[in-house]
């Protein structure tokens, strides 16, 4: 059974890959820094980072930090439902 989230990301990936960036979701396992969104992608040598949320939900504070650490760093970053992304990653492709 999936979680509605699973849904959203895997929209998600299907529009990054229409658009021909590379893309993972990484899995942390107890190893990895908390707080990392769940896709990250490169398009065109840019980087950019996706926390996916369902409808209604918003991140966390940890995960409005690591947002934050990754425009500061020069990346773009976003979160939302798969329909909230893909138009903010429109708007990011635009201004490139």
């Amino acid at each position: 059974m999936h979680t509605p989230e699973y849904y959203e990301k895997a929209e998600i990936k299907k529009y990054l890959d229409s658009i021909s960036a590379w893309h993972f979701s990484p899995v942390m396992a107890g190893y990895g820094k908390s707080g990392v969104s769940d896709i990250i992608f490169c398009y065109r040598g840019h980087f950019g980072s996706i926390e996916v949320k369902r409808e209604g939900k918003v991140p966390t504070k940890l995960q409005e930090l690591r947002m934050q650490e990754v425009r500061k760093a020069g990346g773009f970053a976003t979160w939302g439902t798969a329909g909230k992304v893909h138009v903010e990653i429109e708007k990011w492709i635009r201004g490139l």
